[in-house]
């Protein structure tokens, strides 16, 4: 970032911003956030949890986000409510303002019959196909394609090479980051006279309001009916969702998370990293699926999952400690059968 970009805010500012209270010098510049082990004399920093206080007097930074007073902090403090929230609005007050221009790049090709609401922006490269509808402040980066009657709401982004195709609907204020396929043909084959056959997949996808996907997913199209993503939820890089999956309000689905087949996925269920899931399994509302553990049946409301095929995390944990105590049992077991045999040796030799 220039020096004429470099955006700078005094904690006073930065208070009045967020609704919050200072200690100290409010007077004083910062010009960035950063961590307390890697900020400067110019940044603000945070402490979201106590076990990182003591931290701070290593710290650099001119100024530090907290939910209560530190009596012997020596940097400025920006007390607030919720650490979390406030680090999210100060971030954002950071954040660069890149260069977005309503309008359709020249190089862009976009179909007579396409509808584009106002202030939107289509980049580079882009296509956009027959009978598309484009809402409101929408920004479609470079290189993006969007088939045939697909419908894309308000104040969506749609970052560089993103493909959505057709038939898809994407709902309001959604994020797709880039490189990312909406809408792809789902993997369903039949083995038929000694081939495998594609089985046509005539579905499509529905993404609802205030879904994010990060880079490189892929989200394929229903056989029949829709693959389902619900508003609010959140997904990271490199996750894959299968065909007619339906997946709910607000989940979370951490990277390289795959969800197989017509599985259907409750409200509030997070999928940790690598996690997955087998064909038609329905996981309850609120359900965790620790790192790696895979789901090959269905699962009730609020429980927490762990293992390959997964169970309920406190059995598997139970399992992997007698898992450990298994060299110790086998050398006691060794131990028991010698002196079983010398017993009944005893005895032989009695009769």
């Amino acid at each position: 970032m220039s020096e004429k970009e470099k955006k700078v805010f005094t904690v006073d500012e930065l208070a009045s911003r967020i609704g919050g209270a200072v200690i100290g010098d409010g007077k004083i510049e910062v010009c960035g956030v950063n961590s307390l082990e890697q900020a400067g004399g110019a940044d603000i920093t945070f402490i979201s949890s106590g076990k990182h206080v003591n931290k701070l007097c290593e710290s650099g930074a001119a100024a530090v986000i907290v939910k209560e007073k530190l009596a012997d902090a020596k940097v400025v403090q920006l007390l607030v409510k919720n650490v979390d929230s406030s680090l999210i609005e100060v971030l954002n007050l950071f954040a660069p303002e890149l260069t977005v221009e309503a309008g359709v790049h020249r190089t862009a090709a976009v179909e007579e019959d396409v509808e584009i609401g106002a202030n939107v922006s289509i980049g580079a490269g882009a296509y956009v196909g027959h009978g598309v509808l484009v809402g409101d402040g929408c920004v479609l980066g470079a290189g993006c394609v969007v088939g045939e009657n697909t419908k894309i709401g308000m104040n969506c982004k749609l970052d560089a090479n993103v493909v959505v195709y057709h038939n898809c609907v994407i709902g309001n204020n959604c994020i797709i980051q880039a490189n990312s396929t909406i809408g792809a043909c789902g993997y369903g084959y039949s083995f038929i006279d000694g081939q495998h056959r594609l089985i046509p997949h005539n579905g499509g996808v529905i993404i609802e309001d205030c879904v994010e996907i990060g880079a490189n997913c892929c989200v394929d199209r229903a056989k029949f009916g829709n693959t389902t993503i619900g508003a609010g939820t959140k997904i990271d890089d490199m996750v894959m969702i299968a065909h007619n999956v339906i997946i709910g309000r607000c989940c979370l689905l951490v990277g390289r998370s795959s969800i197989a087949g017509s599985t259907v996925l409750g409200d509030g269920v997070v999928m940790a990293g690598d996690a997955g899931t087998g064909d038609n399994c329905k996981i309850g509302d609120g359900v965790v699926v620790t790192t790696r553990a895979t789901a090959l049946r269905d699962f009730p409301a609020g429980v927490t999952i762990s293992g390959t095929p997964a169970r309920n995390m406190q059995d598997h944990i139970r399992q992997l400690v007698y898992i450990q105590r298994l060299p110790k049992m086998a050398a006691q077991l060794k131990e028991l059968t010698k002196k079983v045999k010398e017993l009944e040796a005893s005895k032989d030799d009695k009769k």
